[in-house]
């Protein structure tokens, strides 16, 4: 998995896998990791509100999921509340149809401050403008540059 993908897996496991029933979706890395992308719903500022629950093999796919969600999640989502009792940290993510969909970009450190955060991704996403193209991101190693898909 790529090296920039290993903190949104870490996230999603602490998120949804320990508090997802285990017959429901897991999410699986594509076969070609260097195309694996993820979508993420941004504020006008750039602030990251949400992300993918899922890692797809390319763009398409990813659009086609945020789409989905941006559609589906005022009308059929369902937010569940998380915590990590280790950290005292919140979090939280929505199902669609029992699927997990999105998930919080990332943990508070207080009850209120989810609880706008899921209101804010709320309201957001059904009004989100969805790209036409993904961002690259470069990752600078000792020998030559990477570029993976996020």
């Amino acid at each position: 998995m790529s090296a920039k993908l290993l903190p949104w897996h870490e996230h999603r496991r602490r998120v949804i896998d320990r508090n997802t029933p285990a017959g429901a979706r897991a999410e699986r890395p594509p076969a070609d990791e260097s195309r694996s992308v993820i979508w993420q719903l941004l504020s006008a500022n750039n602030r990251e509100l949400a992300r993918s629950a899922d890692i797809y093999a390319d763009f398409a796919s990813a659009r086609a999921s945020a789409v989905r969600a941006a559609e589906a999640v005022a009308t059929r989502g369902n937010v569940t509340l998380v915590s990590d009792d280790r950290r005292g940290a919140y979090g939280w993510y929505v199902e669609v149809d029992q699927i997990p969909e999105v998930v919080c970009a990332r943990w508070y450190v207080a009850e209120r401050e989810r609880r706008h955060a899921v209101d804010l991704s709320l309201a957001s996403l059904p009004l989100a403008q969805i790209a036409e193209g993904a961002r690259q991101y470069v990752e600078w190693q000792a020998t030559a540059p990477r570029v993976a898909l996020r």
